[in-house]
Formats: structure tokens, sequence, C-alpha cells
């Protein structure tokens, strides 16, 4: 059956108003937000050719232009950095001296600028030994024996250096690290027990690389004298090094304890919380033999003394080791800066109530933000209240469109938190339809229906998509209508022979139409 031409038409009008009136609630552009994270540091060697030295900084809200700055300059492309300002990447080819500083990235467009959280680039490097000649340390057979690292030099970052014993000069033979043979975190190398073989007459050499450097430096030559006994005797397990951890929230905390003892003791370790901890996915990784303990995801919770514990036939005392969990300020509490929409006219409060973790330093006040730019105070547009932890701007006009930025630090790192505001019209949408005629034929008569007025007031900001659903209801309402008159019992909708002789056959709606007598074109006059 044909369609009505008010079908198509109807449909097509209501989806130009629907369209209409969203238009500037769905297609305004906010402020930028920069949703890249970046660690606290990174490190780089000086006048090494780099080639994963890449920083991306991605914000959304586009279209965007990016910028970024070193010590607060703007950094410009040279033959060793490249900065795309479009999509924001900036790379280090080769670093030089004054490439080493204090980074951070600007997302801006027309409403706002965006800044990422500043972080440091700093010099990875390796130190060398000083020039020394061979000393001697004297073990005992069968007892513990310590050959320190003497020396050792200052290498950047510690986490990217490694320590090795090598045995003979120029040689690739190194003490194996087991059960019995361990190297501390300060270098040095412990036999937990001596053996006999372990002085073959080449002296060690304390070995120190650098992942980043490959080029290792060597010193602290030392030879061992051996004293031999004539028989073993049990030695009960007794702790020889141990070493607290630290670690930031999120991040690995790594506890140290070495036992000495004949037969080598094993190592068990228990959390603050009195229980015996084991390899747990996710939680907990015992290593070195059982010297280390690593907690993979550090949080507050995990803070307190650990106990670690040589076991052998006897046990040895217990050592306290300590894990320090610590963190930049945070975010303490509900509506912490959250994005704001308001109307003009009206204040908007942003809450910044950054806090500390327990024992560590209070964090500095809340330094406040627009566009990465300090505020300036004017106490008809900004005031602060509760120790400058909570924003209010006045009044609230188009122009205080823009990202605000809340930045507070301690020792540990800097927060850097953004909330956008978004200042609207107090919107007001009045739509009239004009002319939609409803035709029905009833017995090959058609009425004809009167204009429709329909007004929508929008008085509040979220009201945007409240008119849109109202909108598409309105498209189905028509649908359902046109569905049910084509299957209503006895009604059929107008055809184009019809639409042909309307103007002859139409009446006012709210009238009855006369009743047409039965000509024989249908079967139920009813």
């Amino acid at each position: 059956m044909p369609q009505h031409p008010l079908y198509a038409k109807s449909c097509f009008f209501l989806f130009l108003i629907l369209a209409c009136s969203t238009k500037g609630q769905l297609g305004y552009q906010l402020p930028p937000k920069i949703i890249s994270t970046f660690k606290n540091e990174y490190f780089y060697p000086r006048d090494s050719t780099l080639t994963d030295a890449s920083f991306n900084c991605t914000a959304q809200n586009g279209p965007i232009q990016y910028q970024w700055e070193k010590d607060g300059v703007v950094v410009q492309n040279s033959q060793y950095v490249s900065i795309d300002n479009s999509t924001g990447t900036l790379k280090f080819v080769k670093m030089q001296n004054g490439n080493y500083g204090t980074y951070q990235c600007f997302a801006t467009n027309d409403n706002g600028t965006s800044l990422s959280k500043p972080f440091k680039v700093k010099e990875a490097s390796l130190g060398s030994f000083p020039t020394s000649s061979i000393q001697e340390v004297q073990c005992k057979q069968y007892e513990h024996c310590k050959v320190p690292c003497r020396n050792k030099p200052r290498c950047v970052p510690e986490s990217h250096c490694k320590v090795r014993w090598k045995i003979g000069e120029g040689t690739n033979t190194y003490a194996p690290i087991d059960k019995r043979v361990a190297v501390d975190n300060n270098g040095d190398l412990h036999f937990l027990w001596t053996n006999l073989n372990d002085w073959t007459g080449l002296p060690y050499f304390c070995e120190v690389s650098h992942e980043q450097l490959n080029k290792p430096v060597v010193g602290s030559q030392t030879s061992l004298r051996i004293d031999k006994v004539s028989m073993a005797l049990e030695i009960d397990p007794f702790s020889v090094f141990k070493e607290d951890g630290r670690a930031l929230v999120g991040g690995k905390g790594v506890l140290r304890c070495i036992f000495s003892g004949y037969p080598i003791p094993d190592i068990q370790w228990t959390s603050p919380q009195q229980t015996i901890i084991k390899n747990t996915p996710s939680k907990y990784e015992i290593s070195d033999f059982g010297r280390v303990l690593t907690i993979l995801q550090s949080n507050p919770e995990n803070e307190g003394f650990y106990i670690c514990l040589g076991k052998a036939k006897t046990e040895s005392r217990p050592q306290n080791v300590s894990l320090n969990v610590t963190s930049a300020p945070v975010l303490i509490g509900d509506n912490q800066m959250h994005d704001m929409t308001v109307t003009e006219g009206n204040n908007a409060t942003f809450r910044c109530e950054a806090m500390s973790l327990s024992e560590e330093l209070p964090p500095t006040q809340p330094l406040w933000k627009k566009n990465g730019v300090d505020l300036e105070f004017d106490e008809e547009k900004y005031i602060l209240t509760e120790n400058s932890k909570a924003l209010t701007v006045i009044d609230v006009q188009k122009s205080d469109t823009g990202v605000y930025q809340c930045v507070s630090e301690n020792s540990e790192g800097v927060l850097l938190k953004e909330a956008i505001l978004n200042v609207i019209d107090p919107l007001r949408t009045d739509i009239t339809t004009h002319n939609i005629v409803t035709n029905i034929t009833f017995d090959n008569i058609t009425t004809t229906g009167a204009t429709m007025t329909t007004t929508v007031k929008q008085t509040e900001p979220q009201t945007g998509i409240i008119v849109a659903f109202v909108f598409v209801g309105l498209i189905i309402l028509i649908f359902i209508s046109i569905y049910l008159c084509r299957r209503k019992k006895g009604l059929y909708c107008v055809n184009e022979e019809n639409n042909a002789n309307q103007d002859d056959q139409e009446i006012q709606l709210g009238q009855t139409p006369p009743r047409p007598e039965n000509n024989g074109l249908l079967n139920n006059p009813e």
C-alpha cells in the first residue's frame, strides 16, 4: 500500500527540529583535558643516540594545539629535540646537558588549556672506581665471610644498575649466586659459609654495570685467605644483612634479609598482620633464594614492619624490616575537582582537599590556576575558603569557561588535578509546528486535523537531553499512529486516488462526517 506523503515529510520535519534543538548542547566544544600519564622521572645518558626517548601527550576535546615547556620555557625544535605541536610528541634524538630538567605538556583549544603532570628528565650515569691496590680478606672454612665492594662508584638510577663479582682480571668468570653465595644491595659479596674452593688463586673484582650505558666498570681487587678447620661444626642461623624498603603507592616495595649458618638456613617472611608470606600472584614475590621479598602493588595497608627469620634446626633471632609506602599528595573525600556545567549568573565551587599519607610531611597549600596560569584573585570573581582548599567562581560568565588546576606538593612529589568549568546560557527553546494535517479515510471520507502547536521551555542545562527525548518520543508516536491507522478494522490510510479528491471531501476535525450510502464497495457497512 502506498505511503501517505505526509509520512515522510513529518519525519523529516521532526528530525530537523531535533537537530536544531540539540545544536549547541551536543556540538559545543569543551575545553581540553590531557589523558596521558607520565612517570615522575626518566633517565637518559648524555651524548648517546636515543631510540626510545619519546613522550606522547594526548588530550580530549579537539582540535588541539600542543606545547612543551622545560623549566617554564617553551621547547623549540632543534638538532637534538623534535616537537610536533599537532600531535603532542616530544622526542629526544641525543641528550645534551641543557636538555635535562622538568618538562610539562600544555594542550590548548579555543576554550582553555590543560596541563600534564610535570616530570623530570635526568642524566643516567655511572662513575668509576679509584685506582687502588689489591687487598686481602681473611676467611674461615664453614663460616661466613664478607668481601666488601670498596669505593663503589655512583650509579644513577640504582634500579638500572647491577653488581657482579668477577674472578680473575680480563676473564668472563663470575662468582655464582646461589643459596650459599649472595650479593647485598651495597654490592658486598657474602660467602654464607666458606668453601676452600672459593679461593682459586685468582683475585676477585667488583663489577658495576648500567643497563643503558653498556660499559661496566671494575675495581676493589681482593684476594682471599681461607683458614682450614679439621671438622665442620653446625652454626645456628644469624643475620648478616637486612634492608628496609620504600615504595610509591601502586609501585614495588623491596625488602632484603640475608642469613648465615651451617648448614644454610631457609628464610621465612611474616607480614605486619602476622601472617606467613608465600609467593602470591599480584601481591608477593619471594626471590634470590628467599632473601628478597617484593610487595608487588604497594598500598598504605602494606606499610609496617615485616619479620624475616632464618630457620634450620634452630631459628635465628627475628629481624624487623620496615616498608614505607609513600606518595605525592592525594585528594580525600567526595566531590574533589569535578567537571561542572553551570548556567550564567550562578556560582561554581571546586574543592581540592590535598592530604599526605600518614607519617608524611603535610602538603603545601593548594595553588590555583586557570588554563595553566596562576589565578589573580579578585574578591568580586574568586573566593578562597577552607585554607585555600575550596575555590568559588562568582557570577560565572562565558569568559569563565576553561580548565581550572589545583597544584600541591610534598617531599614525595606533585599533585596536579584539573576540572573543566563549562558555562552555558539559561536556554529557552520555543518550537511550533504548523499545518500538521492528519488525513484519515472513513468509508472513503477524509478528515483533516487542525494546526498543532507545541512549546518546550528549557531552563536547566540538563534539559537539552530531555528535549531530545521528547522529540524522539513524538516521532515514535507518529509511527505508532500511522501503524494503527493501517491496521484498524474498517479504516484505510489514504491512497493516491483519495488524495486527488481530498479538497472536495475535507471536513473539519471535530465535526461528525455524513454517513455515506453503501455503494457496494464495502462488504461490511459497520
